[in-house]
Protein backbone atom coordinates (compact mmCIF):
# COMPACT_ATOMS: atom_id res chain seq x y z
CA UNK A 1 0.00 0.00 0.00
CA UNK A 2 1.28 3.46 -0.92
CA UNK A 3 1.72 5.65 2.14
CA UNK A 4 -0.77 8.53 2.14
CA UNK A 5 -1.09 11.15 4.86
CA UNK A 6 -4.55 12.74 5.07
CA UNK A 7 -4.29 16.35 6.26
CA UNK A 8 -7.53 17.59 7.82
CA UNK A 9 -7.82 21.21 9.01
CA UNK A 10 -10.74 21.55 11.39
CA UNK A 11 -12.49 24.07 13.63
CA UNK A 12 -14.35 23.97 16.93
CA UNK A 13 -17.97 22.94 16.62
CA UNK A 14 -17.39 20.60 13.70
CA UNK A 15 -16.64 17.45 15.66
CA UNK A 16 -19.52 15.49 14.10
CA UNK A 17 -18.37 16.24 10.56
CA UNK A 18 -14.77 15.41 11.45
CA UNK A 19 -15.82 12.05 12.94
CA UNK A 20 -17.76 11.23 9.78
CA UNK A 21 -14.74 12.01 7.59
CA UNK A 22 -12.38 9.97 9.78
CA UNK A 23 -14.74 6.98 9.59
CA UNK A 24 -14.35 6.92 5.78
CA UNK A 25 -10.52 6.88 5.77
CA UNK A 26 -9.43 3.24 5.38
CA UNK A 27 -6.99 1.66 7.78
CA UNK A 28 -3.39 1.94 6.71
CA UNK A 29 -3.55 5.64 5.84
CA UNK A 30 -2.33 8.34 8.19
CA UNK A 31 -4.97 10.90 9.28
CA UNK A 32 -3.51 14.13 10.66
CA UNK A 33 -6.06 16.48 12.26
CA UNK A 34 -5.02 20.10 12.75
CA UNK A 35 -7.40 22.12 14.91
CA UNK A 36 -5.15 24.98 16.06
CA UNK A 37 -7.59 27.89 16.44
CA UNK A 38 -4.74 30.39 16.17
CA UNK A 39 -4.07 29.36 12.56
CA UNK A 40 -5.97 30.00 9.35
CA UNK A 41 -6.52 27.37 6.67
CA UNK A 42 -3.20 27.48 4.76
CA UNK A 43 -1.17 27.49 7.98
CA UNK A 44 -3.14 24.49 9.29
CA UNK A 45 -2.44 22.62 6.09
CA UNK A 46 1.26 23.43 6.28
CA UNK A 47 1.40 22.37 9.91
CA UNK A 48 -0.22 19.04 9.07
CA UNK A 49 2.18 18.44 6.19
CA UNK A 50 5.16 18.91 8.50
CA UNK A 51 3.83 16.07 10.67
CA UNK A 52 3.20 13.73 7.74
CA UNK A 53 5.10 10.55 6.91
CA UNK A 54 3.33 9.65 3.66
CA UNK A 55 4.63 9.62 0.13
CA UNK A 56 1.49 11.50 -0.88
CA UNK A 57 -0.39 14.23 0.97
CA UNK A 58 -4.18 14.30 0.69
CA UNK A 59 -5.58 17.64 1.83
CA UNK A 60 -9.29 17.47 2.60
CA UNK A 61 -11.51 19.86 4.56
CA UNK A 62 -13.47 18.55 7.51
CA UNK A 63 -16.88 19.14 5.88
CA UNK A 64 -16.27 16.24 3.50
CA UNK A 65 -16.29 12.46 3.65
CA UNK A 66 -14.92 9.91 1.19
CA UNK A 67 -16.48 7.42 -1.17
CA UNK A 68 -14.90 3.95 -0.84
CA UNK A 69 -11.86 3.64 -3.08
CA UNK A 70 -11.39 7.39 -3.49
CA UNK A 71 -7.85 7.50 -2.11
CA UNK A 72 -6.74 4.52 -4.19
CA UNK A 73 -8.14 6.07 -7.38
CA UNK A 74 -6.39 9.39 -6.64
CA UNK A 75 -3.09 7.59 -6.05
CA UNK A 76 -3.46 5.78 -9.37
CA UNK A 77 -3.68 9.10 -11.23
CA UNK A 78 -0.98 10.71 -9.09
CA UNK A 79 1.45 8.04 -10.28
CA UNK A 80 1.03 9.05 -13.93
CA UNK A 81 3.91 10.86 -15.62
CA UNK A 82 4.07 14.63 -15.01
CA UNK A 83 1.01 14.77 -12.75
CA UNK A 84 1.62 17.16 -9.86
CA UNK A 85 -1.83 17.55 -8.30
CA UNK A 86 -4.86 15.25 -8.31
CA UNK A 87 -8.22 16.68 -7.37
CA UNK A 88 -11.05 14.58 -5.99
CA UNK A 89 -14.42 15.35 -7.51
CA UNK A 90 -16.72 16.65 -4.79
CA UNK A 91 -20.40 15.79 -4.99
CA UNK A 92 -23.06 17.45 -2.86
CA UNK A 93 -23.70 15.75 0.45
CA UNK A 94 -27.47 16.01 -0.01
CA UNK A 95 -27.48 15.32 -3.78
CA UNK A 96 -24.84 12.64 -4.10
CA UNK A 97 -25.11 12.27 -7.88
CA UNK A 98 -24.43 15.92 -8.65
CA UNK A 99 -21.00 17.54 -8.83
CA UNK A 100 -20.30 20.42 -6.46
CA UNK A 101 -16.66 20.88 -7.50
CA UNK A 102 -14.97 19.37 -10.53
CA UNK A 103 -11.98 21.69 -10.62
CA UNK A 104 -11.60 25.08 -12.32
CA UNK A 105 -10.12 26.76 -15.35
CA UNK A 106 -8.56 30.19 -14.80
CA UNK A 107 -7.96 33.09 -17.15
CA UNK A 108 -4.71 34.34 -15.67
CA UNK A 109 -5.03 37.84 -17.12
CA UNK A 110 -8.59 38.60 -16.03
CA UNK A 111 -8.45 36.55 -12.82
CA UNK A 112 -11.86 35.02 -13.49
CA UNK A 113 -12.44 31.28 -13.19
CA UNK A 114 -15.01 28.84 -14.52
CA UNK A 115 -15.98 25.58 -12.88
CA UNK A 116 -15.61 22.31 -14.81
CA UNK A 117 -18.55 19.89 -14.64
CA UNK A 118 -20.18 21.95 -11.89
CA UNK A 119 -23.69 20.63 -11.14
CA UNK A 120 -23.20 17.84 -13.71
CA UNK A 121 -24.78 14.43 -13.14
CA UNK A 122 -21.81 12.37 -11.89
CA UNK A 123 -22.94 8.89 -13.01
CA UNK A 124 -22.95 10.01 -16.67
CA UNK A 125 -19.49 11.62 -16.57
CA UNK A 126 -16.51 9.93 -18.15
CA UNK A 127 -14.34 8.56 -15.36
CA UNK A 128 -11.15 9.39 -17.27
CA UNK A 129 -8.90 12.00 -15.59
CA UNK A 130 -9.02 15.48 -17.12
CA UNK A 131 -6.80 18.52 -16.82
CA UNK A 132 -7.74 21.74 -15.01
CA UNK A 133 -5.88 24.81 -13.81
CA UNK A 134 -6.66 24.45 -10.13
CA UNK A 135 -8.40 22.40 -7.48
CA UNK A 136 -9.91 23.08 -4.08
CA UNK A 137 -11.49 21.30 -1.12
CA UNK A 138 -9.89 17.83 -1.59
CA UNK A 139 -6.69 17.10 -3.53
CA UNK A 140 -3.52 15.04 -3.47
CA UNK A 141 0.09 16.20 -3.93
CA UNK A 142 3.33 14.20 -3.94
CA UNK A 143 5.16 15.15 -0.76
CA UNK A 144 8.47 15.87 -2.54
CA UNK A 145 6.80 18.37 -4.87
CA UNK A 146 4.99 20.01 -1.97
CA UNK A 147 8.16 20.37 0.10
CA UNK A 148 10.15 21.60 -2.92
CA UNK A 149 7.74 24.54 -3.14
CA UNK A 150 7.71 25.11 0.64
CA UNK A 151 4.03 24.28 0.79
CA UNK A 152 1.19 26.77 0.79
CA UNK A 153 2.00 30.48 0.68
CA UNK A 154 0.32 31.21 4.01
CA UNK A 155 1.66 34.78 4.14
CA UNK A 156 -0.08 35.96 0.97
CA UNK A 157 -2.99 33.52 0.95
CA UNK A 158 -3.93 32.46 4.51
CA UNK A 159 -7.37 31.51 3.18
CA UNK A 160 -8.79 31.77 -0.34
CA UNK A 161 -6.58 31.22 -3.40
CA UNK A 162 -4.04 29.23 -1.38
CA UNK A 163 -4.86 26.15 -3.48
CA UNK A 164 -4.88 28.20 -6.71
CA UNK A 165 -1.45 29.61 -5.92
CA UNK A 166 -0.02 26.16 -5.14
CA UNK A 167 -1.44 24.74 -8.39
CA UNK A 168 0.02 27.62 -10.41
CA UNK A 169 3.47 27.08 -8.90
CA UNK A 170 3.28 23.32 -9.52
CA UNK A 171 2.29 23.97 -13.15
CA UNK A 172 5.29 26.29 -13.46
CA UNK A 173 7.48 23.28 -12.60
CA UNK A 174 6.04 21.51 -15.65
CA UNK A 175 3.49 19.29 -13.90
CA UNK A 176 -0.20 18.87 -14.70
CA UNK A 177 -3.16 19.49 -12.42
CA UNK A 178 -5.66 16.67 -12.96
CA UNK A 179 -9.12 15.83 -11.70
CA UNK A 180 -9.98 12.19 -11.05
CA UNK A 181 -13.75 11.65 -11.53
CA UNK A 182 -13.44 8.13 -10.12
CA UNK A 183 -12.20 9.57 -6.81
CA UNK A 184 -15.20 11.12 -5.09
CA UNK A 185 -15.83 12.88 -1.82
CA UNK A 186 -19.09 14.31 -0.56
CA UNK A 187 -19.02 17.97 0.42
CA UNK A 188 -21.47 19.69 2.74
CA UNK A 189 -21.80 22.72 0.49
CA UNK A 190 -24.50 24.95 -0.90
CA UNK A 191 -25.66 24.62 -4.49
CA UNK A 192 -23.19 26.41 -6.75
CA UNK A 193 -24.31 29.73 -8.19
CA UNK A 194 -22.68 32.04 -10.74
CA UNK A 195 -23.55 34.92 -8.40
CA UNK A 196 -20.72 35.28 -5.83
CA UNK A 197 -21.48 34.97 -2.14
CA UNK A 198 -19.53 35.06 1.13
CA UNK A 199 -20.30 33.33 4.40
CA UNK A 200 -18.59 35.86 6.67
CA UNK A 201 -16.56 39.12 6.65
CA UNK A 202 -13.29 37.16 6.79
CA UNK A 203 -13.99 35.50 3.43
CA UNK A 204 -15.18 38.74 1.83
CA UNK A 205 -12.02 40.55 2.91
CA UNK A 206 -9.54 37.88 1.84
CA UNK A 207 -11.19 37.28 -1.54
CA UNK A 208 -10.95 41.01 -2.26
CA UNK A 209 -7.36 41.20 -1.05
CA UNK A 210 -5.97 37.91 -2.30
CA UNK A 211 -7.16 38.40 -5.87
CA UNK A 212 -4.89 41.43 -6.12
CA UNK A 213 -1.94 39.66 -4.47
CA UNK A 214 -2.39 36.64 -6.75
CA UNK A 215 -2.38 38.76 -9.89
CA UNK A 216 0.63 40.76 -8.69
CA UNK A 217 2.54 37.55 -7.90
CA UNK A 218 1.87 35.63 -11.09
CA UNK A 219 1.64 38.32 -13.81
CA UNK A 220 4.45 40.28 -15.39
CA UNK A 221 4.42 44.05 -14.88
CA UNK A 222 2.64 44.89 -18.16
CA UNK A 223 -0.05 42.24 -17.71
CA UNK A 224 -0.64 43.34 -14.13
CA UNK A 225 -1.15 46.94 -15.29
CA UNK A 226 -3.66 45.75 -17.89
CA UNK A 227 -5.45 43.76 -15.19
CA UNK A 228 -5.67 46.73 -12.82
CA UNK A 229 -6.90 49.16 -15.48
CA UNK A 230 -9.28 46.91 -17.41
CA UNK A 231 -10.34 43.89 -15.38
CA UNK A 232 -10.12 44.95 -11.73
CA UNK A 233 -13.05 47.40 -12.14
CA UNK A 234 -15.11 44.56 -13.66
CA UNK A 235 -14.23 42.28 -10.72
CA UNK A 236 -15.13 44.95 -8.12
CA UNK A 237 -18.40 45.95 -9.79
CA UNK A 238 -19.50 42.36 -10.34
CA UNK A 239 -18.87 41.27 -6.76
CA UNK A 240 -20.33 44.44 -5.26
CA UNK A 241 -23.47 44.09 -7.38
CA UNK A 242 -23.76 40.45 -6.33
CA UNK A 243 -23.60 41.37 -2.65
CA UNK A 244 -26.20 44.09 -3.19
CA UNK A 245 -28.47 41.59 -4.94
CA UNK A 246 -28.04 39.15 -2.06
CA UNK A 247 -28.74 41.99 0.41
CA UNK A 248 -25.48 41.35 2.25
CA UNK A 249 -24.74 45.03 2.53
CA UNK A 250 -22.45 44.68 5.54
CA UNK A 251 -20.03 42.51 3.57
CA UNK A 252 -19.44 45.12 0.86
CA UNK A 253 -17.23 47.17 3.19
CA UNK A 254 -15.08 44.16 4.07
CA UNK A 255 -14.75 43.17 0.42
CA UNK A 256 -13.76 46.66 -0.73
CA UNK A 257 -11.29 47.01 2.14
CA UNK A 258 -9.70 43.77 1.00
CA UNK A 259 -9.39 45.07 -2.56
CA UNK A 260 -7.73 48.28 -1.32
CA UNK A 261 -5.33 46.38 0.94
CA UNK A 262 -4.43 44.03 -1.90
CA UNK A 263 -3.62 46.91 -4.20
CA UNK A 264 -1.42 48.48 -1.53
CA UNK A 265 0.38 45.15 -0.98
CA UNK A 266 -0.89 44.61 2.57
CA UNK A 267 -0.12 41.07 3.72
CA UNK A 268 -1.44 40.86 7.29
CA UNK A 269 -2.65 37.36 8.07
CA UNK A 270 -5.48 38.24 10.43
CA UNK A 271 -8.57 40.33 9.86
CA UNK A 272 -11.05 41.40 12.49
Amino acid sequence: MVKVSVIIPTMLGREDMLARLLSTIPEGYEPIVVGDENLLLAAKRNKGAKLAHGEYLLFIDDDNYLMPGAIEEAVRVAKLLKVGVVGLVACYDDRKNNVADGGSKRNYLTGFTSGVNTNAYWPTLSKSPYEVDEVANAFMVHCETFYELNGFDEKNFPIDLDEADLCKRIKTLGYKVMMCPAAVCFHKSQTYSHIPDFRRPLNAYFMGRNRQLYQRKHLDALSYCVYVVVFLPVFVCFYTASLLWRKKFQLIFHFLKGVADGLSGCRKNQYQ
